[in-house]
């Protein structure tokens, strides 16, 4: 296990930058938005999508490519040199792919998105930027539809279930619900807060439990992730099923969030939980015992941080009432 960020210091990921001339940061105001666009299958149509793009009047757009580089990067380029394209050297979760992004990004706010989705056509950007202002939270979430323009459940909220932490999915029914994750990573971030809340943790490679982690510890922390019912994304096709399996990525999960207890001045992850990490990590002993120490070291580094603990957490979720 690496060693996990108390801030968003992280294990840095090789990556050439190639583009971003137009982008001129002495014109910039300081609360413009940014985008990040991450990417995955088919990318045949990836000139169409920068020029839907282009008309939003977004300033700055980062595409994060790779690690095997489509051979049209350098004709994207000329063709939008608004874009910075990021050229990653190796393979990246997802999440260290938003990490990488935002981090390079130059807006105070940066809308997360992925190649196979669009914005609503009737979405006015500075309306956009003004809400989240005013909201002022860690990330506003979008309503989002499938390819029919039917709303999905991508409203998260957690629950235990014969004490087993369990994720409801649910319908976005009211403007400011609040939610534990971004679904699908889509959002508007708040660089500042995105930052000072570690980011989304490389030692975590699941999609699934990368968010989970995330979440947990932002709400833990104190932050809010609410849904904006005016902000509207579409799926161009399938909705992306997540693999919800626990895996090597949850151990990691079950320690730095399910493990700690808050006693009403920090957050203190006791030697007592040690046992029950070392019958699920699957790891021997004294490997064990190493990684429990190192988060053990994590979560005294930041024990003033934390203003819940994950079972809070759960137990005060406000679910809104049809």
């Amino acid at each position: 296990m690496n060693t996990i960020p108390s801030t968003f210091k992280r294990v840095r990921l090789p990556y050439t930058v190639v583009g971003g001339r137009k982008i001129d940061k002495k014109r910039r105001k300081p609360d413009d938005l940014s985008l990040l666009l991450i990417n995955r299958g088919n990318r045949l149509f990836k000139a169409d999508i920068l020029q839907e793009l282009e008309k939003t009047g977004i300033p700055e757009i980062i595409s994060v490519e790779g690690p095997v580089i489509s051979h049209d990067i350098e004709n994207l380029s000329g063709r939008f040199p608004f874009v910075k394209f990021l050229l990653l050297h190796q393979d990246a979760s997802t999440g260290e792919q938003v990490n990488l992004g935002i981090e390079e990004a130059y807006g105070r706010y940066i809308i997360v998105l992925w190649n196979d989705v669009k914005l609503s056509s009737g979405i006015i950007i500075q309306k956009l930027i003004e809400r989240v202002k005013a909201r002022d939270i860690l990330c506003s979430v979008p309503v989002l539809l499938n390819s029919r323009g039917e709303a999905i459940p991508s409203i998260q909220a957690p629950a235990f279930y014969k004490k087993h932490l369990k994720v409801v999915p649910l319908q976005p029914s009211k403007d400011g619900m609040d939610t534990l994750f971004p679904f699908d990573f889509i959002g508007v971030y708040s660089k500042e807060r995105f930052v000072l809340t570690g980011g989304y943790d490389h030692n975590t490679v699941s999609p699934f439990w990368q968010k989970m982690d995330f979440g947990f510890r932002a709400h833990m922390w104190g932050e809010k992730i609410k849904c904006d019912t005016t902000f509207r994304i579409a799926y161009m096709g399938e909705v992306t099923v997540e693999d919800t399996t626990p895996d090597e990525s949850y151990k990691y999960f079950f320690l730095k969030n399910l493990s700690i207890r808050y006693n009403g001045e920090a957050g203190v992850l006791p030697f007592s939980r040690f046992f029950p990490y070392f019958l699920k990590s699957g790891e021997g002993f004294f490997t064990a015992l190493k990684e429990f120490r190192e988060v053990r070291r994590w979560v005294r580094t930041n024990r003033f941080r934390f203003k819940k603990d994950a079972r809070s957490v759960t137990e005060l979720w406000e679910i809104p009432e049809i």
